[in-house]
């Protein structure tokens, strides 16, 4: 070990030694613990600044100060099947409701992502030029593509910088006309994120500029876009005009605003109906595609609005047929479910998908919040498994209909930093799953489904911690994105109970809806819904890679109560959970806290009144909520 580090190294288990024992270590007689805990959530410069700044409050809730820009959009788009292509031109409205004067303008290029010379994290299914920008003005001045000093493009962001700053409270208006081919899937093979199945069918998606993220913890937000993380969008009102082909039928983000316009009597009378009834109508069968379902011109425009989402996708078929039904959304009411799917994917009418959206965006609003959005629609194509605000491209089982949906809360509407803390989306939204999965189908949930995955790898060189960006986190990124915070939710629920857990976590979603929480927030909300400092908590799951090992190293009798006696091997300290079974068939759980470790030994003892009776077995952990790495020397007598 380099001596600076081994210096440092003994500072800090001084420190830690002197903060969990209340010792202060001598020359003489350093009272070295044989483990230090950490007991308080490691605070980064970037959380410290906002708590400096009041943007956010140590309570977990946004702060006095707190702000996010506002954008508002106006687009208009023609699809070309002949070419490929997505020809659009877009007005972009600014507001700086920021207290910083912003000298340059980011804007996000996703389209990018599949040239041949970036960099990825990711596949691709084809190989296109990206998107072209035409032309692009700010506040009327055009802005010369070629001037480095006026605009600079790296990758898949481009740095604009106005004329004039654009001042708080001040407003920037910026023009832009843009064309991209929408990058091609076989249709073996999976999308990413978004493609086209020949000239039939388009999953549309990261595909007109956008304007980047700029908050109070970073300023503008400059990650690229590599693939394998997800996105960082601000919220916004969409104002989206879609030109295509007659006979072709769209699902998009928002509210449709001229249906009269677009669709047959025929379809419109069969989606009216869909709302009266909680079984599933058969908007558009095969048979009855093309001219029939949809106004009889050349081409149609789909005028779709939003007024408070943070991105806009859409999905467009010649092929297409289409389910619908309601959802009755607890406390709201219903809204209509959607499903545009491809007649030979049979599934989505066999297992009946429209149903299954319908119960997935009931039972979320039971455990989250009530769903906010107007509709949600269900899109068949290239990509099987991606959010968007309102829309998923999604297959037809029950599993991914629920994850997906799930996503309409996390992040869509509790919009977290994906591409740099993917456990804020996806891993809180699978803990939301498993319950959801659970009622539909009237079956235990299933809290283990990926646990197995972890202990694979869990406190190896294979792990990284969940506070690790995204794209960074190796080749089994999936641990640190998907399985470890539900995993992590499920041990705290051991520690404060189920149903707590569940009520901070929709506090803290309520807290931070249609907002943007950091990592941070969500652990001091949880610690003050809780009514606990559960920083030791948190450091051990979110923050390290270290595991959960305990050993019975005895059981023995005294005065009366059986002594069970505890070796703690691993480096995660939780609390001791015994499941005693006695030979008359009864049965005791006893407990001690986390707390019992925090002095550093590694040996504790908790007790259990026998009242006359024989102890039979005693297993530590009955339920695996830690994820013991070693569970063979959890019963006692060893089998």
């Amino acid at each position: 070990m380099n001596f600076r580090l081994l210096i440092a190294a003994q500072i800090f288990t001084m420190a830690a030694t002197a903060s969990v024992s209340g010792q202060t270590p001598t020359s003489k007689n350093p009272a070295w613990p044989e483990r230090a805990v950490r007991r308080d959530i490691p605070l980064g410069p970037l959380i410290r600044k906002a708590y400096a700044r009041g943007t956010r409050d140590s309570s977990g809730t946004p702060g006095r100060n707190y702000f996010q820009q506002k954008v508002d959009y106006r687009i208009d788009a023609n699809l070309d099947p002949a070419t490929n292509q997505i020809h659009g031109s877009e007005t972009i409205t600014l507001h700086n409701t920021t207290p910083d004067t912003l000298s340059s303008i980011v804007i996000r290029l996703y389209q990018n992502y599949f040239t041949p010379t970036v960099e990825r994290t990711d596949y691709v299914t084809d190989i296109t030029d990206g998107i072209t920008i035409e032309r692009l003005a700010i506040n009327g001045t055009p802005i010369v593509l070629s001037d480095p000093k006026s605009y600079r493009l790296n990758q898949r962001i481009a740095t604009v910088k106005p004329a004039s700053a654009v001042t708080p409270g001040g407003v920037a208006t910026i023009e832009v006309a843009w064309h991209f081919t929408v990058p091609n899937v076989d249709t073996t093979a999976r999308g990413e994120r978004m493609g086209r199945f020949g000239s039939y069918l388009y999953q549309v998606a990261q595909w007109y500029p956008q304007i980047a993220m700029y908050d109070d913890m970073r300023g503008w937000d400059t990650d690229q876009y590599l693939g394998y993380a997800e996105f960082n969008n601000q919220f916004g009102s969409f104002d989206v005009r879609l030109t295509a082909p007659a006979g072709w039928l769209v699902g998009a983000t928002g509210d449709l605003q001229n249906p009269s316009e677009v669709y047959s009597q025929r379809t419109r009378d069969r989606l009216a109906l869909a709302m009266k009834s909680d079984n599933t109508v058969h908007v558009v069968s095969a048979s009855e595609r093309g001219l029939s379902a949809t106004a009889p011109r050349a081409t149609l425009t789909w005028h779709y609005t939003a007024p408070l989402v943070t991105d806009f996708a859409f999905a467009v078929s010649r092929d297409y047929v289409y389910d619908a039904t309601r959802s009755n959304i607890p406390g709201k009411g219903y809204i209509p479910i959607n499903v545009l799917y491809l007649p030979q994917h049979a599934a989505y009418l066999t297992n009946n998908t429209a149903q299954f959206g319908a119960r997935a965006l009931e039972e979320h609003s039971r455990f989250v919040f009530p769903f906010e959005f107007s509709q949600a629609t269900i899109a068949d194509g290239p990509e099987t498994g991606m959010e968007y605000p309102m829309i998923i491209f999604s297959g037809s089982n029950l599993g991914v209909t629920v994850h997906e949906l799930g996503h309409q809360w996390f992040p869509m509407m509790v919009a977290s930093n994906e591409t740099r803390y993917g456990f804020m989306d996806e891993g809180f939204n699978t803990f939301i799953d498993a319950p959801a999965i659970a009622n539909i189908t009237g079956t235990p949930a299933d809290y283990q489904n990926s646990a197995a995955g972890y202990r694979r790898i869990a406190g190896s060189e294979l792990e990284a911690p969940m506070m690790w960006p995204t794209d960074y986190a190796g080749p089994n990124n999936g641990v640190a994105t998907y399985s470890k915070a539900p995993i992590a939710l499920r041990a705290l629920g051991a520690i404060v109970g189920d149903s707590a857990v569940r009520k901070a976590m929709s506090s803290y979603a309520v807290e931070w809806k249609f907002k943007h929480p950091s990592p941070w927030d969500f652990y001091m909300s949880m610690n003050h819904s809780l009514g606990k400092d559960l920083g030791w908590f948190w450091n051990d799951w979110f923050f390290t890679t270290d595991t959960f090992d305990q050993s019975i190293e005895s059981v023995t009798t005294r005065s009366g109560n059986g002594l069970i006696t505890v070796d703690d091997r691993g480096q995660m300290a939780m609390p001791i959970i015994a499941k005693v079974d006695f030979a008359d068939g009864t049965s005791e759980t006893v407990t001690s806290p986390a707390e019992v470790w925090f002095a550093g030994s590694r040996h504790a003892s908790v007790s259990v009144p026998l009242r006359g009776r024989t102890i039979r077995t005693v297993t530590l952990d009955p339920e695996n909520r830690f994820q013991d790495l070693d569970r063979t020397n959890n019963v006692w007598p060893a089998k």
